[in-house]
């Protein structure tokens, strides 16, 4: 996934149309269209305003296939995608998500007997 298809995957996982974004990270439409079809990088502000509004990972947002691939880790892009979509979430379900987290960490530690 490149840096362009990362910022799409924000934007929709944040359930935003394209002026919506661009307001909210301070670029016009334009130029987000352009970012998401990799036609131009984003300035430094706009990697930091994406980082600040929607809390993204930026090693994975700025890491590209070559340097992924290369990394010594055993996080698949699905985990980082994940990661990255429950931490855009609102913190009331956040909590949410954990709490039904823990239900099946603790449904699959002590399985429930018949």
């Amino acid at each position: 996934m490149n840096l362009g298809e990362k910022v799409r995957f924000i934007r929709k996982s944040n359930e935003l149309n394209q002026k919506e974004f661009s307001v909210r990270i301070g670029v016009s439409q334009g130029t987000l269209s352009d970012i998401e079809r990799g036609v131009c990088l984003p300035s430094c502000e706009t990697i930091i305003a994406l980082r600040n509004k929607f809390k993204c990972d930026l090693n994975w947002l700025l890491a590209n296939e070559i340097e992924s691939s290369s990394m010594q880790t055993d996080v698949l892009n699905e985990e980082l995608e994940l990661l990255d979509s429950i931490r855009s979430l609102p913190t009331r379900e956040k909590n949410e998500l954990f709490e039904i987290i823990h239900i099946k960490l603790r449904k699959n530690k002590y399985p429930f007997t018949d």
